[in-house]
């Protein structure tokens, strides 16, 4: 288990590392392809640049330019959240692409690049994020954001990630080499059926991250001793 705010030994982080590889390599040769067709249809519904670049939070709390595919009509408001999202007139094209993650795709080659993991905190737009509680933003910047992550898998995922800052509290804190591969199982079914269904009770104990039965929010979200 890694200690919140310091830095995991370097054969832990080179485990990570590796297991960042072994995912984002295959899926960026594979889904090339479906990111250059994806493209190419952005490109003509939005008549626009096809890929989607903005400002997000990574480790540390340093920015990086975060890449997606064009899912948005071009006079959308750039730092909208979600629900602003859901209420915006789009294309079935757009409508799509965010439904079946494609528009995240790109997100492979910032892992490759190093800047995210394939597990960890989503990373977050700095607008957004300072309307959460500082504490909360600084805890989750400890690691590098991740491709997918146990709030991103969670059913509580149709909310804001502030609004539910158990589940990064809780990955910061009891982050295990065990719970990112669970995370990555949890995933297939989130992505296929586009209907996040986990909660934090349903961690498995192998995992060595498991919540007791018995805590609530706020006692998930209570330090390691």
């Amino acid at each position: 288990m890694d200690v919140p705010g310091a830095a995991p030994p370097v054969s832990r982080r080179f485990v990570r590392r590796v297991l960042d590889l072994v995912v984002a390599i295959p899926v960026s040769v594979v889904s090339l392809p479906v990111v250059a067709v994806s493209a190419v249809v952005s490109s003509l519904v939005y008549r626009a640049n096809p890929f989607f670049v903005q400002e997000r939070l990574g480790e540390g709390g340093r920015p990086f330019r975060f890449v997606k595919l064009r899912s948005l009509p071009t006079d959308a408001p750039p730092a909208a959240d979600k629900y602003t999202i859901h209420d915006l007139p789009n294309s079935r094209w757009g409508r799509f692409l965010r439904l079946s993650h494609i528009d995240e795709l790109p997100q492979s080659w910032h892992v490759l690049a190093g800047a995210m993991a394939v597990v960890g905190p989503r990373p977050e737009m700095p607008t957004l994020a300072a309307t959460f509680d500082p504490d909360f933003v600084a805890e989750r910047t400890t690691v590098r954001p991740g491709w997918t992550g146990l709030w991103q898998v969670s059913a509580d995922a149709v909310a804001l990630i502030g609004e539910h800052p158990e589940y990064d509290r809780h990955y910061v804190r009891h982050r295990t080499l065990r719970l990112d591969l669970w995370i990555l199982l949890a995933t297939i079914p989130v992505v296929l059926t586009a209907h996040p269904g986990f909660r934090l009770a349903d961690v498995p104990r192998w995992t060595g991250a498991a919540v007791p039965p018995s805590a609530c929010p706020d006692d998930q979200a209570a330090p390691v001793d």
